[in-house]
């Protein structure tokens, strides 16, 4: 597996005519490690280089506009409430992943066709980026080590394989599809992003992503090689339209309850993104393991064990 880190070799020239500042090439990659990031987000992410978030909306603007455009920029809209005001959505181009190619050694991969901008199909990828912003801050100020591992190849295949699922007494063939796979001081952290109403139990295990299903597939994954995936943890972020922590923790109660007996609740772990996001360190975070019990993970704690 090839882990995309900002501290990856640079060993090609690049021309430097498309930059008036060594953070443009930064922000390109943070918006192609993001996915959906807006100009808040990748200003968090930035301060210190950028300084104001108007700088940064600059930058933005210059990067998504004239004819060496390098982001896709979308103005998201709300069906249910049309006068919401949303921020801009940036999302990576043929053109920014060529570059980022060429600067900092990221294989190429097709960047996916800009997406509708109906909110209730934004919103996931973007709260996302609010933890992944948070995640990334904690580690750099941790000293952990920190990636993003892609969930396609070069070629465009699969990097994780199907594994089999038994279940009523039939044989299935699944793939696991996590939202992102991070590399924290040496464990994988599949992570999972959910907005508070996805259904946990099993049901149809074919049909039905549902957060259970999701974890057999997890388990499944784990025991085909266990010395390969021997440093992994599954994470379920909870997020609400309120971002209220004390109705993502009632949420995370009720996915403890109605979690199938087979799952393996050791390597589970379930967090809420309104924590997260205000949190300075991991100890700030409650970390709800499968089986109802406070662990923080090993790997956001490499650092204080030296």
């Amino acid at each position: 597996m090839t882990t995309l880190t900002r501290d990856r070799e640079r060993n090609r020239p690049i021309d430097g005519a498309l930059f008036s500042s060594g953070v443009e090439e930064q922000i390109l990659l943070s918006v192609h490690l993001l996915g959906k990031p807006t100009a808040a987000q990748l200003f968090r992410l930035h301060e210190r280089e950028v300084g104001t978030l108007r700088r940064m909306q600059g930058i933005l603007r210059r990067l998504s506009t004239g004819p060496d455009r390098m982001l896709n920029v979308i103005k998201p809209f709300d069906i249910a409430k049309p006068i919401l005001s949303l921020p801009y959505v940036y999302l990576d181009t043929t053109k920014s992943r060529r570059f980022i190619e060429q600067r900092f050694g990221v294989p190429f991969r097709r960047p996916p066709e800009v997406p509708s901008r109906d909110w209730r199909f934004l919103r996931h990828d973007v709260t996302m980026c609010d933890e992944l912003v948070a995640f990334e801050l904690i580690a750099k100020k941790l000293g952990v080590p920190f990636g993003y591992q892609p969930l396609i190849d070069a070629e465009g295949k699969h990097i994780l394989p199907k594994v089999e699922i038994a279940h009523n007494g039939l044989t299935h063939q699944l793939r696991p599809q996590p939202d992102k796979i991070l590399l924290v001081g040496g464990t994988h952290i599949f992570l999972e992003h959910d907005c508070g109403h996805e259904t946990i139990e099993c049901g149809n295990i074919i049909r039905d992503a549902t957060i259970g299903r999701k974890q057999l597939v997890y388990d499944a994954l784990f025991l085909s090689d266990p010395w390969r995936w021997s440093q992994s943890i599954v994470v379920y972020v909870l997020s609400s339209k309120a971002n209220s922590t004390a109705k993502e923790k009632r949420r995370i109660k009720k996915c403890l309850d109605a979690m199938p007996e087979m799952v393996n609740s050791r390597r589970l772990f379930f967090v809420v993104l309104s924590e997260i996001t205000a949190a300075s360190m991991m100890s700030d975070v409650s970390w709800y393991r499968g089986d109802g019990g406070l662990e923080e993970p090993s790997c956001w704690l490499v650092n204080l064990k030296n």
